[in-house]
């Protein structure tokens, strides 16, 4: 059977709007690092509690 090649536009990361290399049509990457991740999560938390 032959391979199937998905190609996938850079999609920007979610903390700092830098566009990632996506490796992975089935699981894109959506943030730089863990750190990146982490700080995001971090704001949302925030947001709802003080919404």
């Amino acid at each position: 059977m032959g391979v199937i090649e998905i190609e996938v536009g850079p999609l920007p990361c979610k903390w700092c709007r830098r566009p990632l290399e996506q490796r992975r049509w089935w699981a894109p990457k959506r943030f730089c690092g863990n750190w990146h991740r982490v700080k995001y999560r971090v704001v949302q938390i925030v947001g709802f509690v003080l919404d």
